[in-house]
C-alpha cells in the first residue's frame, strides 16, 4: 500500500516516520511517497518528504493509482473544525482513506472503525469500541464498550474509561483523563492534563490554571483572548509611548 500524508511539518510527518518504521522494522507493507501540501514556503520537502502537489489537486493526479491511498493530517488544536471542514469540501472517495494501525498498537478483534483513522504506536483500542472516521490516537488508550464520532484528535497518553460516548471535533490534550461514562459533545478544547469528571457539552473549552481545571465557551475564550490582548496593548503603552 502507497500512502500520500494530506498534511505538512509536525505531526503529518512524525506519521510518515512511523509509517517508515513500521514497514523497515516490522515488515509492514506501507510506503510513504510523500506530502499533499499549498505550503512550499519551506522548500520542496519536509523533513525528508516531498511536497507532491497541492491539496486540491490530490486526487486529480492520484486518483487513478489503485494502490495509492490517502491520509488527512491537517488538524490543528484550535482549528480542528475548520479543518475538518476542508477535508469535507475536498469531496474525495471515501475508499480512498486508509486506516493505519502501527504494529505496536493494540486493538480487539471485536472493535469496529470507519476509514480515515491513524492508530499510532503504543495505542490501545479494547473490545466493543466503535470508531467512526478521521479519528488520530496517539499512544492513547481507550475504553472498552465506548462510542467515538469522527474527526477526533487523542494527544500522547490520554487514558479513557470504558462506555464513554465522544462526539466529533475534539481535540483531546496531552494526558487528559475521561473516566468511565463521561459524556464529551462535539468540537471542544481539553487542555493537556485536564479531567473531564462530568459531562460537558458542546464547543467547550477546559483548560488548567493551578489545581483547577476551568470550562468555558469557545466563545467566552475569544473574550477573554481580546480582553488580555487590550490589556497587553495598554501596559506597553503605559512603558513604552
Amino acid at each position: 500500500m502507497k500512502v500520500i500524508i494530506i498534511g505538512g511539518r509536525g505531526t503529518p510527518t512524525l506519521i510518515a516516520e512511523q509509517m517508515t518504521e513500521a514497514h523497515d522494522e516490522f515488515g509492514m507493507d506501507i510506503e510513504v511517497l510523500g506530502l499533499a501540501l499549498d505550503d512550499r514556503s519551506g522548500g520542496d520537502e519536509v523533513n525528508g518528504y516531498p511536497i507532491l502537489c497541492g491539496i486540491r489537486e490530490l486526487h486529480e493526479k492520484y486518483g487513478h493509482f489503485r494502490d495509492v491511498y490517502y491520509v488527512y493530517q491537517l488538524y490543528r488544536a484550535d482549528l480542528i473544525h475548520e479543518r475538518s471542514e476542508l477535508l469535507y469540501s475536498l469531496n474525495f472517495p471515501l475508499e480512498k482513506f486508509c486506516n493505519f494501525i502501527h504494529p505496536l498498537a493494540r486493538v480487539n478483534r471485536r472493535a469496529k472503525m470507519g476509514v480515515g483513522n491513524l492508530i499510532m504506536m503504543n495505542s490501545v483500542i479494547p473490545m466493543n469500541v466503535t470508531l467512526g472516521n478521521f479519528n488520530t490516537m496517539m499512544s492513547s488508550s481507550l475504553g472498552h464498550d465506548s462510542q467515538i464520532g469522527n474527526n477526533n484528535f487523542f494527544a500522547g497518553r490520554c487514558i479513557m474509561g470504558g462506555c464513554c460516548n465522544i462526539g466529533n471535533e475534539n481535540f483531546i490534550g496531552l494526558g487528559t483523563i475521561i473516566p468511565s461514562e463521561a459524556r464529551i459533545g462535539s468540537h471542544n478544547y481539553i487542555g493537556a492534563g485536564c479531567c473531564v469528571t462530568r459531562k460537558l457539552k458542546d464547543n467547550r473549552m477546559l483548560y488548567h490554571q493551578g489545581t483547577k481545571v476551568h470550562p468555558m465557551t469557545l466563545d467566552e475564550l475569544q473574550v477573554e483572548m481580546f480582553a488580555a490582548k487590550r490589556e497587553a496593548e495598554r501596559e506597553y503603552a503605559r512603558k513604552y509611548l
